[in-house]
């Protein structure tokens, strides 16, 4: 059997999880998570985790595999999707990537290299008394090249980064190094990225958030929350990880709470799109709206069979 990866792309709410199920039925093919947010148990509303019954006994790989209070990182994927495709491969299956995670789906392709360190939650303690802006800050004085490519209300890299120049001696900038060459064959891979209607996105985005409260967001991070001592853990940066905290905190209303749950993860998509634009340039993308999203997925399917009976190793 030709091997093959089959890699699929695109901001939240695109649809990337139904897709993956269909492909993975008409390909024989066993799927591995690459959105950082579904690596950890404990929030599985917040990261819209597909269930059991939604998997129809497709085997996955890499959902839930860390406590909430511990942490994962893009070497550590880099390290476990290899083998676990590899491992597919023996089985004579194919593997099906699926996420929005960009550095992810980068380390797998790409011969990034990384510069290990050992993780300290004492580190993150120092900074308990600050809040994100101002550790943004910090970071920006001792790497700006780091700092530049990390939202400013994304806590757990900016400590992450911090914590590298303080363990290492190096920025983190400098860490990782990008090899331009492909860790894979070309014809090995292929990515297939979703592109939908953006209004019609935003809509479902909105929507998804009302739902994800209707089925128990706020309990469920207030929860972890708790049950990580009230760190701001790699877990909680995730659908409401931020806003709800802020709300527990008594800082914002409930309505804002919402809201801002609604306007950051409409940001979050665009980022997503512009990132995967800018940065896998070999993608396939297909434009669609969510009317006629099944017509494209057939569309997909049809075009990966013309791929995989054409192309060889």
């Amino acid at each position: 059997m030709k091997k093959k990866i089959i890699i699929i792309v695109g901001p939240t709410a695109s649809g990337k999880t139904e897709l993956s199920i269909k492909l993975a039925k008409a390909f024989n093919g066993e799927i591995i998570n690459a959105d950082s947010t579904q690596i950890f148990e404990g929030t599985d509303i917040a990261t819209n985790k597909i269930t059991k019954k939604e998997m129809l006994g497709i085997q996955h790989h890499l959902l839930s595999i860390k406590k909430i209070y511990e942490s994962y990182s893009v070497a550590n994927f880099q390290k476990d999707s290899r083998l676990i495709i590899d491992q597919i491969w023996n089985r004579n299956k194919v593997p099906i990537v699926v996420g929005g995670t960009g550095l992810y789906i980068s380390a797998l392709l790409l011969k990034y290299s990384f510069t290990p360190y050992k993780h300290n939650m004492d580190f993150v303690d120092e900074y308990n008394h600050l809040n994100s802006k101002e550790i943004w800050n910090i970071l920006n004085k001792k790497d700006s090249e780091s700092a530049q490519k990390i939202h400013f209300n994304n806590r757990y890299r900016i400590l992450r980064a911090l914590e590298i120049i303080k363990t290492s001696g190096q920025k983190k900038s400098k860490i990782i190094e990008h090899d331009k060459q492909f860790y894979y064959n070309e014809d090995e891979f292929i990515i297939i990225g979703l592109k939908p209607n953006r209004n019609q996105l935003y809509e479902r985005i909105n929507a998804r958030v009302l739902s994800l409260v209707e089925n128990g967001l706020f309990e469920e991070i207030k929860t972890a929350y708790y049950n990580c001592q009230k760190r701001i853990t790699q877990a909680l940066q995730c659908i409401g990880g931020k806003e709800i905290i802020m709300y527990e905190n008594k800082e914002i209303s409930y309505d804002k709470c919402v809201d801002l749950m609604q306007k950051n993860n409409r940001h979050y998509a665009r980022r997503q799109f512009t990132w995967f634009k800018n940065q896998l340039k070999t993608s396939i993308w297909f434009n669609y709206d969510f009317k006629n999203f099944q017509d494209t997925c057939k569309e997909i399917e049809e075009f990966l069979k013309t791929y995989i009976s054409t192309k060889t190793i």
